[in-house]
């Protein structure tokens, strides 16, 4: 049966100095209750140091967040490790709502949880009870806070992020998305919770992105995923933003093609 002390967060950060805010992450509690493990992508004159027994920094000079997941998933030394951010705050039972899951499905290499944002709603449409396996919609649906693993299970499977996804580099997000498919690919086990672990900022209107940036990223995760099938996740994301009046008929020809643009950019981006 996994224990509290069983589980790691594994936080990627820049530029920190101090602990504050960890502190912002666990209101609740005492962020040294925790086993933490922050990466910290920061410059020599800027250096995070712990002298707490439970919280082990790794003050990193390489750039881009699916590195700065790796590099945690590598050093990681406990039995369960949830991966998250560093604007994130915990909600108090979080640990028990993982304990649970994983003492309950012995089977299962992973979970998906949900969050909320700082209103209290769900930001996304998540399924309404317990998913033994997810569906390619859950694993596209995936955000990386709330995914919580075992590590041998990532480990033994040579499981990482891609890193020509996410923040710094070329396609800035799908990242998450595409290391739950590859871990199911692998023969991962991997479910779904309908826990809320954490609350989880919206962004801001000026950092959403813009439909032409959207379509072009997403191409390449569609390619990525689901290879020469890709088309059909572009066509079906067309209707869906056509029926949601995300965009509008004027626009399809336009998104269409930056699609193609975006997949082409991978393929070249990725030649050997």
């Amino acid at each position: 049966m996994y224990q509290k002390s069983d589980i790691q967060i594994l936080i990627a950060t820049m530029n920190r100095t101090s602990f504050d805010f960890l502190k912002a992450m666990f209101l609740f509690s005492d962020f040294s209750n925790f086993n933490l493990l922050v990466i910290n992508q920061t410059t020599p004159d800027k250096l995070l140091q712990s002298d707490f027994e439970n919280v082990e920094v790794i003050n990193s000079f390489d750039k881009g967040l699916s590195k700065s997941r790796n590099l945690a998933l590598q050093m990681a030394s406990k039995d369960l490790v949830i991966l998250t951010d560093d604007d994130v705050v915990f909600q108090s039972s979080f640990e028990n709502f993982v304990l649970n899951a994983f003492n309950s499905n012995p089977s299962h290499d992973g979970f998906r949880f949900q969050y909320e944002n700082e209103n209290g709603n769900f930001p996304k449409k998540y399924p309404k009870r317990f998913l033994s396996k997810l569906s390619d919609f859950e694993i596209l649906n995936s955000s990386s806070v709330e995914l919580v693993f075992k590590k041998d299970s990532i480990k033994s499977k040579g499981v990482l992020f891609d890193e020509n996804f996410g923040l710094g580099s070329t396609f800035y997000m799908g990242e998450e998305a595409i290391f739950v498919s590859d871990a199911i690919k692998k023969g991962l086990n991997i479910g779904f919770v309908p826990k809320t672990i954490l609350i989880h900022p919206d962004l801001s209107t000026g950092e959403k992105t813009s439909s032409s940036e959207l379509y072009f990223v997403q191409s390449a995760v569609f390619y990525r995923i689901f290879g020469k099938m890709y088309l059909f996740w572009v066509a079906l994301k067309l209707f869906f933003d056509l029926k949601q009046s995300k965009i509008n008929f004027t626009q399809v020809y336009y998104l269409f093609n930056q699609a193609l643009k975006g997949k082409k950019a991978y393929v070249n981006a990725t030649k050997l």
